[in-house]
């Protein structure tokens, strides 16, 4: 039986429907403008190839595109790979991007950064190159609007001082999914990545991928151009248009996001927006790595409200991660019940956090008893994101 199914024989007072990311068709050709990045590391003296790490799906044949690039070289060019505050294996990433010399960055190494300009401090080995070639993968992101090469030349890149201060700004709750204009993070990571361009050439490639990494879209240029492009087929994908919204929401995450509460967590926010004010949210997902870093943990716990989360962080100073556990908080009062499914965790995990766990659906729909209304089931909610139609 289909989840959906499974929703309307437990919840039949409830109209459902299901919505998830749309299936597009490949591009018949690689979409990619090889020539246009040969002849940029070719005119370069110091370029630089910078690719995603494997937390996000990469290119089918990545590897072999970098080859090509990597042939096109006067010299030897340096290739990074952009783990953020991520901690990834050099040796794995070396055999996904076809045995190259591969080298990572890492946020807590100070002496490996350098400051672009006051407050920006950045891999130096960004710093040193005259050209930029940033791959990138286009999907909605939670807090930053849409992920892409902008973030893989900016986040990727920094050192974590810089990164914590960026998403400090997803406290507001103008951080949303989808949205740049006046969408405090974005508008930050637009004015670290004009400081990038200052003194090297920035040439982006931003993909929209399917689940195997084949190419659905692509845009190759300036950062802008080139994300504006891609986002034009990433809104095709993975933006799911609903008539009303809901009176229960289950978001339903698989895959590596549904690890822990706090990666997870992205299901909630990519769909929160379209639940009723004194509606509920049903999380679905595996998280055998249980909730997520202690500090989250700790913040839920020590917080039972926003005012307090708010207060807490305030008063502490923001670390990596806290926007999380305040927006939970803030959902929480718009008066929308969140419940959390799953059979990989323990009740006394969740002691202290006031966030209700129950093994199955039939449990969670049984302790809201929906009595009616409209009931909405966003699959791999952790890229889908769903939108009142206008």
């Amino acid at each position: 039986m289909s989840a959906l199914d499974e929703l309307k024989t437990l919840a039949p007072s409830l109209s459902w429907e299901a919505v998830g990311p749309r299936e597009l068709a490949p591009l018949r050709l690689p979409g990619l403008r090889l020539e246009t990045l040969r002849r940029a590391v070719k005119g370069a003296a110091r370029p630089l190839l910078l690719v995603n790490d494997d937390t996000r799906v990469l290119l089918e044949g990545l590897g072999e595109v970098l080859g090509d690039l990597w042939s096109c070289a006067r010299g030897e060019p340096r290739l990074l790979v952009a783990t953020g505050t991520h901690a990834r294996s050099a040796g794995r990433m070396r055999d996904l991007l076809g045995g190259l010399p591969c080298e990572l960055h890492d946020a807590d190494d100070r002496e490996a950064h350098v400051e672009l300009s006051p407050g920006i401090w950045i891999d130096r080995r960004v710093a040193e190159a005259d050209r930029v070639i940033a791959f990138g993968s286009v999907e909605p992101h939670y807090f930053g609007g849409w992920s892409g090469a902008h973030k893989t030349a900016t986040v990727g890149v920094l050192a974590r001082e810089t990164i914590q201060r960026n998403h400090e700004r997803a406290l507001s709750n103008e951080a949303q999914p989808l949205r740049l204009d006046g969408n405090p993070v974005y508008e930050d990571l637009a004015r670290i990545t004009r400081e990038v361009e200052r003194g090297r050439r920035l040439l982006c490639v931003n993909h929209v991928l399917d689940g195997r990494g084949r190419p659905l879209g692509v845009g190759v240029g300036t950062w802008r151009g080139s994300l504006k492009r891609a986002v034009a087929v990433a809104a095709r994908r993975f933006v799911a248009a609903l008539t009303e919204p809901a009176d229960l929401l289950v978001a339903r995450v698989e895959g590596p996001l549904s690890r822990s509460l706090y990666q997870a967590d992205k299901g909630i926010k990519n769909s929160e927006a379209c639940v009723r004010p004194g509606g509920a949210l049903v999380l679905l997902a595996d998280m055998p790595d249980g909730l997520g870093p202690d500090r989250f943990v700790e913040l839920l716990k020590a917080a039972p409200d926003e005012a307090a989360a708010r207060a807490r962080v305030e008063r502490e100073g923001y670390l990596l991660g806290d926007h999380k556990a305040v927006r939970l908080r803030a959902l929480q009062a718009r008066g929308v019940a969140l419940h959390l499914v799953s059979e990989r965790l323990s009740a006394s995990e969740l002691e202290g956090t006031g966030l209700p766990l129950h093994a199955s659906l039939s449990e969670a729909l049984a302790a809201i008893g929906p009595a009616g209304g409209r009931g909405v089931l966003v699959e791999d909610a952790g890229v889908c994101v769903p939108k009142i139609a206008s």
